[in-house]
């Protein structure tokens, strides 16, 4: 059967066409049911047309246009956001010369998931054009495919459409692709930065980190269950107590009760001292020793007593963060000075890219990068984390031969102070080039390949070669055209299609 291929944008309210292409398949290998056009006798060949707009893509088999038959069109839609198959909403086809309409018909609903079923009967042979409008609740759409010819009768049209020779696309239907996460993407010329490839660290911004250490010894008992490395604070939030409380050695509570009596004489000394200094009964020498005597013993009373509870002294955060180190346990026994915790803001961290030192003068071109973490399926810019660069290394430390590079990001709670990340540095940008996303890539020894969408249910392999490589997208430098619709998404199932020694068959019928 002959299977004619359009491709077409609609941009500013007009239908552009891309390109067109043969394509058939061969006979007995694309059935649609029991419908009485397809097994007739008459060997007419289906025609097929793939439109793709902003909003839909319509897929579209019907018979050739007779005067007197009535054509029954399998009009696939599909919604271009994540191409779901159209669920909701009608279509109207409509056969029209100029500004006059000449037939038309609608239905109100599909037949089955994403799939229309109008018919018309033209009365009169001409060339005309072909429209489909598409409502949904959500949007409408027309599409057009201009030069259809209405013809006398079957053999003209037999005899226009002539049975084409088995091409080598891979047939992947719509109603498969509807099942899976799936996604094309039209080629275009865009920019590309030249890239360094460099390995990068992820490390705490200095200033955003604090430790808490004990001022005494004792035993520290954790003031919540769930204290643990990775947990969020709260700013004063109680984490610990540290109590010498029945210990021979360091009891922090006879020491409070110690300080606060040599508090409580140190006033006394000092009131009595100041009466007899009114009195010239002692030398102003004597007075200002107590006085400094009191202002030691209250210093020490309230270095004890600032924390000190009955239960020992507490600790508290001292800011809202997130718990970087714990290497204490619930009950241990630490001396005074000890590290309890170290506490993070985590609001801000730094990526740190190691470059060869051949890179260096290119390096003043660096203004900005993409960066993947070991955890992360994609790669992610540092745009996406309100990330800037800061600086990078003029000089190199002793036995350094790498230079450091700079950036500082926003942490949005998904990266991990420590760890390692792979850096794409973005130079110098090259212009109008062939540049497709990385997801569309697929490899087979060495090779890379893509797979581009010759018509609705059609697909073709092909090989390309690539040059730029920013992480997210790649420059094709050979094998696909600009305006070909290539796989973004599914890849892998239209791989599996292609190593099927079965051609399925299809669910709908004209």
């Amino acid at each position: 059967m002959k299977h004619i291929f359009l491709s077409a944008m609609l941009m500013a309210g007009m239908l552009v066409l891309i390109s067109s292409c043969a394509h058939v398949h061969g006979e007995g290998t694309h059935t649609h049911g029991d419908d009485p056009h397809v097994h007739a006798p008459t060997k007419l060949e289906p025609l097929s047309f793939t439109i793709w707009t902003k909003k839909s893509e319509l897929f579209v088999e019907f018979l050739p246009l007779v005067v007197g038959k009535e054509s029954r069109f399998a009009a696939h839609f599909s919604e271009m956001v994540k191409f779901r198959a159209i669920e909701e909403g009608n279509v109207m086809v409509r056969l029209r010369k100029g500004t006059q309409n000449v037939e038309q018909n609608s239905v109100p609903a599909p037949s089955s998931p994403g799939i229309f079923r109008p018919a018309i009967a033209p009365q009169k042979e001409g060339t005309y054009h072909l429209d489909f409008l598409l409502t949904t609740l959500l949007f409408s759409d027309t599409i057009t495919i201009s030069d259809i010819t209405v013809y006398p009768n079957e053999e003209a049209a037999i005899a226009a459409n002539p049975p084409q020779p088995e091409g080598d696309e891979i047939s992947f239907l719509k109603e498969q692709a509807w099942k899976i996460d799936f996604a094309i993407e039209q080629v275009e010329r865009k920019s590309i930065h030249k890239v360094i490839h460099a390995s990068g660290e992820i490390l705490p911004v200095k200033g955003d980190e604090t430790m808490l250490s004990t001022n005494t010894s004792g035993l520290v008992f954790f003031k919540s269950k769930n204290l643990m490395e990775g947990r969020e604070i709260q700013s004063g939030e109680v984490l610990f107590t540290v109590s010498s409380k029945g210990l021979t050695e360091e009891n922090l509570e006879e020491k409070y009760r110690i300080a606060q009596a040599r508090l409580g004489k140190a006033k006394a000394d000092f009131e009595r001292s100041k009466l007899l200094l009114e009195q010239n009964a002692i030398a102003r020498k004597v007075f200002e020793e107590r006085q400094m005597e009191l202002d030691i013993a209250d210093a020490a009373f309230q270095t004890l007593a600032d924390n000190f509870k009955s239960g020992g002294t507490v600790y508290t955060a001292p800011f809202s963060g997130i718990i970087k180190k714990l290497p204490v346990s619930d009950g241990e026994f630490v001396e005074e000075g000890e590290a309890l915790v170290t506490l993070t803001r985590n609001r801000k961290l730094l990526i740190q890219g190691e470059v060869s030192q051949r890179y260096f003068s290119q390096l003043k071109n660096v203004r900005s990068a993409h960066f993947k973490t070991p955890w992360q399926s994609e790669v992610s810019r540092i745009e996406d984390f309100n990330g800037k660069l800061i600086s990078y290394g003029k000089l190199t430390g002793e036995n350094e031969h790498h230079i450091p590079v700079l950036f500082e990001v926003d942490n949005r709670g998904d990266l991990l102070a420590g760890s390692y990340v792979e850096l794409y540095l973005l130079t110098r940008p090259v212009q109008n080039v062939l540049v497709i996303p990385k997801s569309a890539l697929m490899q087979d020894y060495g090779q890379f390949y893509v797979y581009v969408q010759t018509g609705g249910e059609s697909f073709e392999r092909r090989q390309i070669q690539l040059g730029i490589d920013d992480g997210k997208q790649v420059q094709v430098l050979s094998g696909i055209e600009e305006g070909e619709w290539l796989v973004t998404t599914g890849a892998y199932q239209i791989k599996m299609a292609a190593m099927s020694s079965t051609i399925p068959a299809h669910g709908h019928s004209h």
